[in-house]
């Protein structure tokens, strides 16, 4: 067996965890937590951390003892300092994380209408924020058919009420806060015919681009690394990664034909990135890949201070 190398000793550690922890504390600190009050952006944010952390531990997603898949997403959403002041987007970063960890949960249940239900309302009550969410819809009916086996009759209804459920809910409401001018409810829905579906690479800042390259390298090289080595996971385990990289594939196809709506949609693209990256970072031991490793990590810490410094 090969020797142990520092990306080895990290990942393996029981202190990398809490210390990462500590870490994002610290950026959003420096950021402007306490001066902007972001306290509920922040919630979502550690909310989403321990998220990732149980999806990661039910699922067991690295084969040995490892923290790297949430110390992974904490590290990479804390290079995103830009998206911090968003509540919006905190809520949408959590809803991502619990749609995966609710679809995974699922795995080869055709039965699972309760779940699926929570699933699609969950992506529709992130809609009401943000229209282009629904976009996710269609990619968890896919995993649902080709990775997850889940889809049923019964599971596809329940996805259609999932669906349904929140803007039925937001119109009763808005209903109720005016109930002499009903039309007002049919021109909440107006928003969804103005939608751009033009492509407008104007509205992409530098720190956009290398981040999403970033993910782009993170993603080739994890995604490599697990399709060579995958037959050493679990059936279960290796259909999961496989869904993670058909939603990261699909995600930045989304960002290529709209790179305007970059903050709604990175946030699925780094959950789906981080396991992948962590999956290689743990599972490596070569010379090369210690090397990537703190290049890697370099590069984390460089783009993390300069977006605290444009910040």
């Amino acid at each position: 067996m090969s020797r142990k190398r520092i990306q080895n000793i990290i990942a393996e550690s029981r202190k990398t965890l809490p210390i990462t922890i500590i870490y994002g504390v610290g950026v959003w600190l420096l950021a402007g937590l306490t001066q902007h009050n972001w306290w509920i952006q922040l919630a979502c944010f550690f909310a989403s951390v321990y998220a990732m952390f149980y999806l990661n531990n039910i699922n067991m997603l690295i084969r040995i003892y490892s923290r790297s898949v949430t110390a992974a997403y904490i590290l990479l959403t804390c290079i995103t300092v830009w998206l911090f002041p968003s509540i919006s987007g905190g809520i949408i970063q959590l809803s991502s994380v619990l749609i995966l960890l609710l679809l995974f949960s699922s795995y080869q249940d055709t039965d699972s209408k309760g779940i699926t239900f929570y699933i699609f309302a969950l992506i529709s009550m992130a809609s009401l924020l943000e229209p282009y969410y629904l976009l996710f819809a269609p990619l968890v009916w896919l995993l649902m058919v080709t990775t997850i086996y889940s889809l049923g009759f019964r599971s596809f209804l329940a996805s259609l009420i999932g669906l349904i459920t929140p803007y039925w809910l937001y119109a009763g409401y808005l209903l109720f806060q005016d109930p002499m001018h009903p039309m007002l409810v049919l021109a909440y829905f107006d928003h969804f015919t103005q939608l751009q579906w033009t492509p407008d690479y104007n509205t992409l800042n530098l720190s956009q681009m290398i981040y999403l390259g970033l993910l782009v390298v993170l993603f080739f090289v994890g995604s490599i690394h697990f399709w060579i080595t995958s037959y050493m996971d679990k059936v279960r385990v290796r259909q999961i990664y496989a869904s993670l990289i058909i939603t990261a594939l699909y995600t930045t196809t989304c960002l290529v034909i709209l790179p305007q709506e970059f903050n709604v949609l990175i946030y699925m693209l780094t959950i789906a990135v981080s396991p992948i990256a962590a999956h290689f970072i743990s599972l490596t031991r070569s010379k090369a890949s210690n090397i990537f490793f703190m290049v890697l990590l370099a590069v984390v810490l460089l783009l993390t201070g300069m977006n605290l410094w444009i910040s």
